[in-house]
């Protein structure tokens, strides 16, 4: 009986009849709260949203992309195709860098627009708490990423979208540019010093070429055989200054082969690493953008926050639901205590 009884407390007919019951109290909160909430959302400052929209670029060199004769068939081996998931999360951390935050802070004075003393206590982490609050990225499902920013002025936020975009595809870039940068350096070395070793086998060979060595198979058989001619024509004197020429040649000829042979290979490999040091500056050089803007942010004419209604309705049902569950709890505690 009396269990019952007490499952016949919760059911619906005596939580209605609880509720008009008590139903002033209810009511008169309910009210309050509506009030309130809409005083609070009038006073709140609107915000309005400007959107960006950019796709990464793929990571596609330059050089190969533009000095390449080949055709190109690899998607990602063409800079002017989009970058996939991976470039996409790379521009990602980029717009959530920290350097962002603080350039977007010193361009726009951003601490004192928020009402941030920049020399209070925790003024940095409240910059950035607010920051977080008004800037916001996601990637969507196309692998674009989507810039969302929030201000009172409609022109402020266009202009600081537009702007976080143009310093992200900078802060991008000169990431990209250091790393070439040392890439060119270790290369340009190599091919100074490939240079110079050029330069100086190819000065040996011209101290050789005055000595009178020259190639040595092809000489050695011409002397060779003007040796034995001026002998046969009884020209002793001719044929002694022949036989200095061919221990000459015998003696640096030897020399003059290897540097030959040395020549022919280096430049081949100069050449091979020509083309490395050419792509390698290009890379260095190139000022191409990391992004295209698929959507430029223009100011809105329609805030974004607050919305009203679901401020009123969110805060007055969570007002009478919390005045009912507690009246509740109440009643319930007198009664068994």
């Amino acid at each position: 009986m009396g269990k019952n009884k007490h499952k016949s407390d919760f059911d619906m007919g005596n939580v209605i009849k609880y509720i008009i019951k008590r139903s002033r109290i209810l009511l008169a909160v309910t009210l309050l709260a509506f009030v309130v909430s809409v005083m609070v959302s009038l006073m709140l400052k609107p915000k309005y949203r400007s959107t960006a929209i950019v796709f990464p670029t793929s990571p596609a060199s330059v050089a190969k992309s533009v000095m390449s004769t080949q055709y190109i068939t690899s998607r990602g081996a063409d800079i002017l195709n989009l970058g996939l998931e991976d470039e996409c999360d790379q521009l990602l951390q980029v717009f959530l860098s920290r350097e962002l935050k603080d350039s977007m802070n010193v361009k726009f004075g951003l601490m004192q627009h928020y009402g941030i003393n920049p020399m209070g206590k925790y003024a940095l982490t409240r910059y950035y708490d607010a920051y977080d609050d008004n800037f916001r990225f996601r990637r969507s499902e196309y692998n674009s990423i989507i810039v969302n920013v929030y201000d009172t002025d409609p022109h402020l936020a266009a202009t600081m979208a537009d702007e976080i975009v143009r310093l992200a595809d900078s802060l991008y870039s000169r990431m990209i540019r250091e790393r070439a940068l040392k890439a060119f350096e270790l290369i340009k070395k190599e091919y100074e010093d490939m240079d110079s070793l050029i330069a100086v086998k190819e000065r040996r060979l011209i101290e050789l070429a005055n000595m009178g060595v020259y190639k040595y198979d092809v000489q050695s058989k011409e002397l060779t055989r003007a040796y034995y001619k001026a002998l046969q024509s009884g020209k002793t004197e001719l044929a002694n200054k022949i036989k200095q020429s061919m221990e000459i040649a015998e003696h640096y000829g030897i020399e003059y082969t290897g540097l030959h042979y040395d020549l022919k290979v280096l430049r081949l490999q100069r050449g091979s690493l020509y083309y490395k040091y050419t792509e390698a500056r290009a890379e260095v050089e190139q000022r191409l953008p990391n992004k295209f803007i698929v959507e430029h942010p223009i100011p809105a004419d329609k805030k974004a926050w607050p919305r009203r209604s679901i401020i009123v309705l969110t805060s007055t049902v969570g007002a009478f639901l919390f005045t009912l569950l507690l009246m509740v709890f109440v009643d319930a505690f007198k009664k068994y205590i």
